[in-house]
């Protein structure tokens, strides 16, 4: 006689507020000459650099994590008319979250001589233990629902028999865009709280039934 079983699927949701930080900086130069392209980014990118630095962020925080520089062109009537040259640099620099040093840090990018545009971004950093409780969860859910099937159906649940569950990779973030300014920002205090992160997890489990 075949063994008899039950199959039930749990889910559970576990949150976290965003711990991190991570700010994004695209610098572009453009211009005739290819030796004064680079020359008006490597300031523009000193000059970011310098700020930062001043603000409290260490140097060797400040990745660069793409760089870019090509023909420059634009389309007329049909026409590819050639424009100089265009250099991009994108770096990249992150820290804990806090709202006070933040805000200084926003501060300083307000008044950046760099012509930057920058993307916030607020992360959860270790989201393992989050997983891990989203997991337990959902297992205490799946017996959960076994017990109310059993019941229902006038049976006795007997041991768990298998556990199926689908590892994925996930990144918890949100972000916020801010452009270049055409003139400094006066200071400015902002209230700036990152939602928090939901993480859905879902687990298949097969009981023996009496």
């Amino acid at each position: 006689m075949e063994s008899r079983t039950i199959r039930v699927r749990g889910t559970a949701k576990a949150s976290a507020v965003p711990d991190w930080v991570i700010i994004s900086f695209n610098i572009n130069s453009y211009d005739y000459d290819y030796a004064k392209c680079m020359e008006q980014l490597a300031a523009q990118t000193d000059s970011l650099r310098n700020e930062l630095i001043a603000v409290g962020l260490e140097k060797d925080n400040l990745k660069t994590y793409r760089f870019e520089a090509d023909t420059h062109y634009e389309h007329y009537d049909r026409r590819r008319v050639f424009k100089g040259y265009r250099a991009s640099h994108d770096i990249r620099v992150e820290f804990p979250f806090d709202r006070e040093f933040l805000n200084k840090v926003l501060n300083t990018l307000g008044k950046t001589a760099s012509k930057a545009t920058f993307n916030i971004s607020f992360i959860v950093k270790d989201s393992e233990p989050l997983r891990q409780k989203a997991i337990a969860e959902a297992v205490k859910n799946c017996k959960e629902k076994a017990l109310v099937l059993s019941e229902a159906a006038g049976v006795i649940l007997g041991e768990i028999l298998q556990i199926d569950y689908s590892w994925s990779e996930v990144r918890f973030e949100s972000s916020m865009e801010i452009c270049a300014m055409e003139s400094p920002m006066a200071e400015s205090s902002y209230d700036i709280t990152p939602e928090d992160f939901d993480l859905s997890e879902s687990v298949t489990t097969i009981w023996a039934i009496e």
